[in-house]
């Protein structure tokens, strides 16, 4: 950071010193070894003490951010390009078309309906009527395949927790059917729209995580029945019903099953109206395997087994060893395939094309005919349309534009513009770059690299470094009004693609996992080196970012590599990796980050990155802002407050960590825009106080005066002679020599 930066977060330091937090003496022993949990304390969410003290850290950041510069300004401008309609893509079912509509000023999305694709929508669903403040949001629905009924799910303050409700579409009017108590639940509609579900549903069992339950509509949902289960701890089963090649539904009812968040599918099928127990066609944890239709009688399926970057199989239900299956598309060169469908007796399979969308349209053969035209570095998302629809609509979207829909012809492969975006601002002028880094193992690791035409690769910009890496989760080409405002502002904004997520297939994530965590931070570190090296930026200028697994890695990247950032920014965080699995869902990560209780081999791998584990004493690091909110509980918010107490109570003093606390909200999914436009605000307002100016002209501005202030101080230096009397030092003149002519060093 600039001297007056750094200044400025010194004398903050020292005048605002954090309140101690609650503590006592628990230490834990794994495998021999004692490792104390003093703050164990801050795990009870609902006691005093931790209220208190989290009061604390949310006045101690306001005080941080207080006096920035034109926050009010930046809040009125966020809100005016937000506020413009928008329509997801619509998507329809037998003779009824469902999107959703958002205007930019209402806390939530409205589900609207029509009977054409060109009629007058009329609402279905306003979530903002379902509470005051527009903290119920809507997390989830499935439409019956005849457009009868429409199950949602509703969540409060962004918790996992939802409720499940049953709309009939004609009336508008919610049956009395609900079903409480609801958590990461799918719902698969029967055949017979007109019967029922089945859903998953926590099990509450040691031995099963989730069931698998059948609801008649109209019934009682204590009748519901238990159809579907496996024993094992951290099991989560989806139901799935796939059509043949002509738009019929198949022979099959099927489970897809996962244990934890592995992408490691099981396969169990029945045929379809039947009680008859599901059979085990593909075991869990080998690989991933997605069915895709039912054709000929055997089962199309997306698997990454035998091919990292994944191939499409046909299954034959009475031959299912692997050994039996037939490759219809095989794995792809460069790409991963991702997905396949089957519509109009097409084949339709959808790639990762370095990070971007391509879809490919094949015979069922699996003869390839032609690629949709797709621009390129986009993304295409599909609305679901009747099996006999020879018209698809789909959304383009990319860095640069927040996306045009597309009529697509799948007989012509023609796509005609259908409704342009209304947003009021785009980045259709900025440059958009892939760069890469070398990690610490000659790994390459691309990035992409966005910023205005009139940045000056002169190592003064300020860079937003964002990552993930983990979970399988990629990231992809996306607009945003973050990033917009970031650079026209003069920032750059860079998103990595690190290891750990799967956006170059299966070795890629499994490069990032488990014992090979380590990798994920090296190829953060690797980029952050690689934006400096070519000029884009210099170390105090540099802020990384990233939310749950991403900010474990910001935490764990910053820990290690403190010299590379200027600030760092994590939001609802990981951080205590030997006590991840004691909470809500956490157990299911074990396929990302071990079972440290359980195996020495992960206890010791974790306890060299885990965030908790690794403050040093009297350390120097940049400034960081902890994110998290106190109706988290997917990532629970005492891993923000445990980290944050530690770093406070053990980091160098002039170290500065700020908390911020976001109350009800959850982990980021259905809040309100303006909670989400008001945290966009006061993190922008950190940057400033930590990173300087985010303009590059005003930045060097802001150096020219620090070095004006410096060289007065410099000039009115007044030495004493031995008897005490003042002696004026001469003045340096503009070429850098004193008045007598002596040069100066």
């Amino acid at each position: 950071m600039s001297t007056k930066q750094r200044k400025f977060t010194e004398e903050f330091s020292k005048n605002n010193p954090p309140a101690p937090a609650p503590k006592d003496g628990t230490v834990d022993v794994y495998h021999g070894v004692s490792v104390p949990d003093p703050y164990r304390p801050l795990e009870d969410l609902d006691a005093k003490a931790t209220a208190d003290w989290t009061a604390t850290q949310n006045a101690r950041f306001s005080e941080f951010v207080k006096d920035v510069e034109d926050k009010q300004a930046l809040t009125d401008h966020l809100k005016d390009i937000w506020e413009y309609p928008r329509e997801s893509i619509p998507s329809r079912y037998n003779d009824v078309f469902l999107s959703s509509f958002y205007d930019g000023k209402t806390p939530q999305p409205i589900v609207m309906k029509r009977d054409s694709l060109e009629g007058e929508p009329t609402v279905l669903l306003d979530p903002n009527k379902l509470s005051e403040d527009g903290t119920i949001a809507l997390s989830g629905s499935a439409t019956s395949p005849d457009g009868k009924y429409y199950a949602y799910l509703t969540s409060q303050s962004g918790s996992d927790a939802q409720t499940l409700h049953i709309k009939d579409i004609a009336t508008g009017k919610d049956l009395p059917d609900v079903i409480e108590g609801c958590r990461f639940t799918g719902v698969e509609w029967d055949r017979d729209s007109s019967k029922g579900f089945q859903y998953t549903y926590p099990a509450n069992d040691e031995k099963k995580r989730f069931v698998t339950k059948h609801h008649t509509v109209g019934d009682d949902v204590s009748k519901d029945k238990e159809v579907f289960s496996i024993e094992a701890e951290d099991s989560h089963a989806s139901p799935i019903r796939l059509r043949d090649e002509k738009g019929e539904w198949g022979k099959y009812d099927f489970m897809s099953t996962r244990i934890g968040t592995l992408r490691a599918d099981g396969i169990y099928l029945r045929e379809k109206g039947t009680d008859k127990p599901f059979e085990k066609l593909f075991d869990d944890g080998q690989s991933t395997l997605d069915p895709v239709a039912e054709v000929g009688g055997k089962i199309y399926a997306v698997t990454s087994l035998g091919a990292p970057r994944g191939r499409l199989v046909s299954i034959d239900p009475a031959q299912p060893d692997p050994k039996n299956w037939e490759t219809i598309i095989p794995e792809p060169e460069k790409d991963v395939l991702e997905w396949g469908h089957i519509q109009q007796g097409k084949l339709m399979v959808g790639y990762s094309h370095d990070t971007a969308s391509k879809i490919a349209i094949h015979n069922v053969a699996g003869e390839y005919l032609h690629d949709v035209p797709l621009p390129t570095q986009s993304i295409a998302s599909w609305g679901k349309m009747n099996p006999e629809d020879k018209e698809l609509l789909l959304t383009v979207s990319g860095f640069q534009s927040p996306g045009t829909k597309y009529k697509y012809d799948i007989d012509t492969n023609e796509m005609t513009e259908w409704k342009k975006s209304a947003a009021k601002v785009d980045l259709s002028d900025a440059i958009v770059e892939r760069i890469y880094a070398t990690s610490k193992d000659g790994t390459q690791v691309p990035m992409t690299v966005i910023r205005g035409k009139d940045t000056k690769l002169d190592g003064t910009a300020a860079v937003k470094l964002y990552g993930y890496g983990g979970f399988a989760s990629g990231l992809t080409p996306g607009y945003s009004n973050s990033v917009y405002n970031w650079v026209k502002e003069g920032g750059v904004y860079v998103q990595a693609n690190l290891r750990g997520g799967d956006e170059f297939g299966k070795e890629w994530y499994d490069g990032g996992r488990l014992l090979n965590k380590q990798n994920t931070f090296d190829d953060f570190a690797a980029c952050a080196e690689k934006l400096i090296e070519d000029k884009y930026t210099k170390p105090e200028r540099i802020a990384i970012e990233g939310g749950s697994n991403g900010g474990l890695l910001t935490l764990a990247t910053a820990l290690q590599r403190p010299e590379l950032f200027g600030a760092v920014i994590s939001s609802v965080p990981v951080t205590d990796m030997l006590r991840f699995d004691k909470h809500t869902y956490g157990a299911a990560w074990r396929s990302d980050y071990g079972h440290p209780e359980k195996n020495k081999e992960d206890f010791d791998y974790s306890m060299t990155y885990s965030p908790l584990h690794n403050v040093k004493e009297g350390g120097k690091y940049p400034p960081i802002l902890v994110k998290t909110a106190d109706h988290d509980d997917r990532v629970v918010p005492s891993h923000a407050f445990k980290f944050v107490a530690t770093f406070q109570e053990k980091a160098a003093k002039d170290s500065l960590c700020l908390m911020r606390v976001d109350a009800k909200a959850g982990h980021g999914a259905g809040k309100p825009t303006e909670k989400v436009i008001e945290e966009m605000v006061e993190t922008h307002a950190f940057l400033e106080q930590s990173l300087g100016p985010i303009s590059q002209d005003k930045y060097k501005e802001s150096l020219k005066a620090e070095q004006h202030e410096a060289a007065k101080d410099r000039n009115c230096w007044i030495p004493r002679t031995q008897d005490g009397a003042k002696k004026i030092h001469p003045r340096v003149n503009s070429t850098g020599s004193d008045e007598k002519g002596a040069a100066r060093g």
